[in-house]
């Protein structure tokens, strides 16, 4: 099972003996859509830090504001107010050149959908943020071929995503979000798209990640899913209601 306790997770190099910095923190978020002439409160105020080697889950139900949060965690959306720190970069004010840079060093996506390139196979969905931050050819393949392995599909390499079924797929999703060995792994209804045993065997591969020491952030309305994580986020109209640490 995932570590209960941030301590147990190893410090980072250099920090032995004390608490590492928070993988991210929040101070007061807000995010408002504009329609017309209406502004429309999606957060209110949300304030949080996650420290390196959780596993928070985060719940609401549909408008409550999930969908925006894990946007604003992932730099894909910039904050009305309030501040953002990842990794201890203040990334509230950077501008779209500069959020695709944090995008790419440091946070990994799992889609619900997958999002593969179906045109291409295994392999190259794998090295796909590997040629965005420039590695060598030969590089990129052994650390694909290596991802591919770790989650199981090392004999299907060459396969394309059409020519394997959800779960496959999804573990080719997960890899590739290891590619940039990211502080930080999003995943957004990582088992919406599919069957209760392959969504057993997906996450019990998001739970390996969490026992070795990665910072995972699962976006769910699956009360079974998110009992995976060991601390569960609950939004409503915007605002955090609760935020609840679960012991094993």
């Amino acid at each position: 099972m995932p570590p209960t306790k941030t301590e147990n997770v190893p410090d980072r190099p250099g920090t032995a003996g004390t608490k590492p910095p928070p993988v991210l923190r929040l101070e007061g978020v807000t995010k408002e859509y504009v329609l017309g002439t209406t502004a429309v409160p999606a957060l209110q105020g949300v304030s949080f830090s996650l420290d390196p080697g959780e596993y928070v889950a985060i719940m609401g139900p549909s408008g409550s504001g999930k969908s925006t949060l894990l946007n604003l965690l992932g730099c894909l959306d910039t904050a009305t107010s309030g501040a953002y720190y990842l990794d201890g970069e203040d990334v509230s004010g950077l501008n779209d050149s500069e959020l695709s840079r944090v995008r790419r060093e440091k946070i990994g996506f799992v889609f619900q959908s997958f999002n593969l390139i179906p045109q291409i196979n295994v392999l190259e969905n794998i090295e796909v943020p590997l040629f965005y931050m420039g590695w060598h050819e030969r590089d990129s393949r052994e650390r694909a071929t290596e991802l591919a392995r770790r989650v199981g599909l090392g004999d299907r390499l060459k396969h394309r995503p059409t020519e394997l079924s959800g779960g496959q797929r999804q573990r080719v999703a997960i890899a590739r979000a290891l590619a940039n060995d990211p502080h930080l792994i999003l995943a957004d209804e990582p088992t919406g798209n599919l069957d209760s045993r392959t969504s057993a065997e997906i996450m019990a591969v998001l739970d390996d990640l969490v026992n070795q020491g990665r910072t995972v952030v699962l976006v769910t309305h699956e009360t079974d899913i998110a009992l995976h994580a060991r601390r569960v986020i609950q939004l409503a109209d915007g605002r955090i209601v609760r935020d609840e640490r679960r012991r094993a």
